[in-house]
């Protein structure tokens, strides 16, 4: 992630993973076994990062880390804060800085703000949880401290795109 714990990145990733599948992202599009999505990809200086179990993920320029990710089976019917607070397992001394109720593809959404630390290394990030036909989505942005103000109208430019039209 960044250059004194690229692992950081590397264990959001895998905390926020779900299962595995095929899917394919193109032209701004994402389609999985289940789901169909928009959403477009962060601005140049941004790359592609493929993780097995999440649908997508980018890094950034200094160790930045945007992920979307879908989850259609097995999730119940838990709320936004229950599913936010899923999302923080495994952080440590986390502080929410904020929270705000949003609406996203039409339907209630949840940004939340949040300071922790890592295996001891101090991160920021703003979670986005939103629920649609039967299917759960996260859109997670993940940065050192110092660089998470830089980036953040990028993640929310990220956010502001995603359009899940429907279950396939």
């Amino acid at each position: 992630m960044f250059r004194v714990v690229p692992l950081v990145s590397l264990s959001l990733l895998v905390v926020l993973s779900g299962c595995a599948s095929s899917s394919v992202y193109r032209n701004g599009v994402f389609e999985g076994p289940h789901v169909v999505y928009r959403v477009q990809a962060p601005a140049e200086g941004w790359r592609f990062v493929s993780f097995a179990g999440n649908d997508l993920a980018w890094g950034g320029p200094g160790g930045e880390v945007i992920a979307v990710n879908s989850e259609c089976e097995d999730h119940g019917d838990p709320s936004l804060v229950v599913l936010t607070n899923h999302l923080l397992i495994g952080f440590e001394d986390r502080v929410v800085r904020e929270r705000e109720a949003l609406q996203i593809s039409g339907r209630g959404a949840l940004r939340t703000r949040v300071a922790a630390t890592l295996d001891g290394v101090p991160v920021e990030m703003e979670l986005t949880v939103l629920k649609k036909d039967g299917c759960v989505f996260d859109l997670v942005y993940l940065a050192p401290p110092h660089s998470f103000e830089k980036h953040l109208p990028t993640y929310r430019r990220v956010v502001a795109s995603f359009d899940a039209p429907g279950r396939r």
